[in-house]
């Protein structure tokens, strides 16, 4: 395969040239940054430096998300104005603060702002589209007087929903005609239509001259692929096309080497080169200029919707730890060696994908690459994937640059070597360099043979240096006992107001729990307070489970928590409780939970089945009362005003395993003091075993999905049929196994001890199905086999 870099068939059209590198921030998905930033900030600022410093990711762009307290897919982003006459408060939230920050590192950062739901004030209102601008409008205003932000986007069309052409005229008026205004709203561009693999809005702008000067950027989401009509925008009137959410990579490259199709730990579907083959095909195949991913770093708690989807993670702000996922080095491919500004040359730009997989893949690929220069300079980089299980040669010829006899760099990201434990151990490496040589055409010619399953940049640009480690941090568990009185006295006066009310270390999955200071029988305290009434609550996007604020260590297994709670009456049984081994929030609220409602009966809960029920005594609405739950191991007890109100084993065919803690709450403002967690033993925590990782050894017949649900940690699954076994070694007192079942049996035996063969049923996602305690604090061996049906092992959980 030819690839020719030309420099006379470089693309110097405005509209046309590389945009660079953008990002989404939504769907809570920012959240535990700003922790990030109080407990460790040479943390926080280092993350930044990754993502949006030149030698990190190089984004440029940053899109945030206009919340409204409810669950745009992965958590909850609150609302910046919950009533028409509150003034906007962009403290909450991440989002701004985050663009604010950013901007310290970027300047130049562009930045844009979408929503998913709206406000119900503006929804219910009889002049809609007045509303809303207003909602927009005060939004900009907050934003500039808080953070001293300029937006340079907004955009216009609801996230993935119905295309309103006439709003987005609207808005676009108003803006060109606003004079209350801090700078000139004038010059804010908008962007739309954030559809999904649709370009809908093209055809409508190309038969719409009002809508065809409305919108600056058209952008689609998830799809490489553009139609005629939108190429037409981009090449007849000067529009830009963007990919306006795109993925970042979906799997678990530490582990899944080992199973995955190609042995790589880079191939499957949503894996690390599906996702480079989707940023390269999207200007060959879309004139697309720009990829917003979304998102770059998940900082929130594993077991949302969409998790184990990211190039960094950052989700345990104790420590400070962050990960660089595969993606990362993925994308420094691009960052590095690909600037804003830059030129795409089109003889070297190909890609013969296909739409298809999941209907975001590219897939059928053999070849495919993507060329850009700096016509100022000289320089140009390639990039190029090989999905292939057979090496592919490329002869280059490179003309019409000085550089054209320049020494180019081979950057390559490769499969670990056979037998290597160490998946990223061929990551961003320099392979060598090339030296061109002399044609008799005038042109200068070298090859590259790029191996299977890899990628390669080649670049004149040599940027390949000063890699930051995968880890910066030991990944320790939140301690306990922990408690929080929601004071913090030893952090700076205005901690909570910097941060629109968010305790420290809580995240949102469904409403918006905010500290609020109360003054009660002449005392003055902090109070954690859900904020949002049913009658006030947003139209849904997609789902939002009930009032629920998840917070702690996913790690914590036989613990107590207790807070005291006030629950306020409304006349339809409002309620509040408190929530322990939380572990799959995307399955809504999952774990043992406890709830008090205001006509004084208690609930307990595991997952979403209701267990028990009883009436507490001596209970009055609107007064403070403290309940608490525990469980060790199997055994769970409730408590309600200091007394146990319900203790049994869950002798059910699954139970918990370890899992944070959460508070929850009916659509009432009811509110939450004083917490406190407690552990119940001296080993009260686990070390959680990815099926895939190296601990487990597998024999006979096993199936293992290293890019599947969700659901599933790390969206690993390993399925075992009659006969096959694993093994496992491990140190410690207990062992827990976890996995969605249907109906199945295994033998286990641990140190040669045979348990009675255990009966498997209808256990659900991450659910807890086989436990052996008291094995001492030692070095143990399991065996587990197969005996009947198909046993799913998803994760084991070890203590001690």
């Amino acid at each position: 395969m030819e690839i020719t870099v030309d420099f006379r068939n470089a693309n110097l059209w405005k509209n046309m040239l590389f945009r660079g590198n953008g990002m989404v921030s939504a769907n809570n998905s920012s959240r535990l940054l700003l922790d990030y930033k109080s407990e460790h900030p040479d943390s926080y600022q280092e993350i930044l430096r990754l993502i949006f410093s030149p030698d990190g990711l190089d984004v440029n762009h940053l899109k945030i998300e206009m919340g409204s307290d409810i669950n745009s897919s992965s958590g909850t982003e609150p609302c910046v104005k919950r009533f028409p006459q509150e003034q906007a408060d962009v403290t909450r939230g991440a989002g701004f603060q985050l663009c604010a920050d950013a901007r310290k590192i970027r300047p130049d950062l562009t930045i844009d702002m979408l929503w998913w739901s709206e406000p119900k004030w503006v929804s219910s209102a009889e002049n809609v589209y007045q509303e809303r601008y207003r909602w927009y409008k005060e939004t900009l205003d907050a934003a500039w007087n808080t953070y001293g932000l300029k937006f340079d986007f907004v955009s216009a069309v609801q996230n993935e929903r119905a295309l309103d052409p006439e709003w987005i005229k609207f808005l676009s008026r108003s803006l060109k005609n606003e004079k209350n205004c801090p700078y000139d709203y004038s010059k804010i561009r908008i962007s739309a239509a954030d559809e999904v693999c649709l370009w809908n809005l093209a055809d409508m702008m190309l038969c719409d001259g009002e809508l065809l000067n409305s919108v600056d950027m058209v952008g689609s989401h998830y799809t490489s692929f553009s139609t005629e009509n939108a190429v037409r925008l981009a090449t007849e009137y000067g529009k830009e096309l963007w990919l306006s959410e795109g993925s970042s990579p979906m799997t678990y490259a530490q582990g899944t080497f080992r199973f995955d199709r190609s042995k790589s730990g880079m191939n499957d579907i949503n894996g690390i080169l599906d996702i480079a083959n989707r940023f390269i095909a999207m200007y060959p195949r879309g004139k697309m200029t720009l990829c917003q991913y979304q998102p770059v770093i998940s900082s929130y708690y594993d077991g949302v919707t969409y998790c184990q989807k990211q190039f960094i993670l950052a989700d345990t702000p104790w420590n400070g730890r962050r990960l660089l996922d595969g993606g990362f080095y993925m994308a420094l491919h691009f960052s590095r060696f690909m600037k804003k500004g830059w030129a795409f040359i089109d003889s070297g730009c190909f890609s013969d994908g296909k739409a298809g997989g999941d209907g975001h893949a590219v897939t059928d690929v053999r070849y495919a690459f993507m060329t850009a220069c700096n016509p100022q300079t000289g320089d140009y980089s390639t990039v190029i994937t090989n999905t292939t299980g057979e090496p592919i040669e490329y002869q280059f010829a490179v003309r019409n640059t000085p550089k054209a006899g320049a020494q180019a760099f081979v950057i390559e990201t490769a499969p670990p070597s056979e037998g290597s434990r160490k998946y990223s151990m061929n990551y961003f490496r320099q392979a060598g360099t090339v030296s061109p040589e002399k044609m008799t055409d005038g042109s200068f010619r070298f090859s590259v043979t790029v191996k299977p399953y890899s990628l390669v940049t080649v670049s004149t640009v040599d940027a390949s240096g000063n890699l930051p480690p995968e880890v910066n941090a030991e990944n320790s568990v939140l301690p306990l006992p922990y408690t929080d009185d929601f004071e913090y006295r030893e952090y700076p006066a205005d901690f909570l107001q910097s941060r629109g009310g968010a305790p420290r270390y809580f995240t949102d999955e469904g409403g918006a729990f905010e500290a609020v200071r109360i003054n009660e029988d002449g005392k003055a305290f902090n109070a954690v307070c859900q904020k949002v009434n049913l009658a006030d609550k947003a139209d849904e996007w997609g789902g939002t489970p009930e009032p629920t604020a998840v917070f702690g260590d996913d790690r914590w297994l036989d613990y107590s928590a207790e807070a005291e709670i006030l629950v306020i009456p409304n006349g339809r049984n409002s309620y509040a409780g408190i929530g322990i081994r939380s572990v799959l929030s995307a399955a809504g609220r999952d774990g043992y939970w406890l709830t008090v409602s205001e006509d004084g009966v208690w609930r307990l809960f595991k997952n979403n089945t209701a267990l028990q029920t009883g009436t507490a005594e001596n209970f009055t609405p609107s007064s403070w009362i403290r309940i608490g739950i525990q469980a060790d191991g199997r055994f769970v007890k409730a408590f309600v005003g200091g007394r146990c109100v319900c203790a049994f084993e869950d002798e059910q065919n699954s139970f918990c395993g370890a899992g944070r803690a959460a508070f929850l709450s009916s659509w009432d403002c009811n509110m939450f003091r004083f917490l406190r967690i407690l552990p119940l033993k001296e080993a009260c925590t686990v070390r959680r075993i990815d099926d895939t990782d190296f601990d487990f050894e597998y024999s006979g017949g096993w199936e293992h999905e290293t890019t599947g649900s969700f659901m599933n940690y790390r969206r690993t699954l390993s399925k075992g049929s009659a006969g096959a076994s694993v093994r496992l070694d491990f140190s410690g007192d207990r062992l827990i196994l976890c996995g969605r079942n249907e109906s199945c049996v295994i033998d286990v035996r641990i140190d040669g001890k045979s348990y009675p063969s255990q009966e498997i049923k209808a256990a659900d996602f991450r659910d807890a199905v086989f436990l052996a305690d008291g094995l001492g604090q030692s070095q143990h061996s399991a065996e587990i086999t197969v005996k009947k049906g198909i046993f799913c092992l998803d994760y084991a959980e070890i203590s001690g």
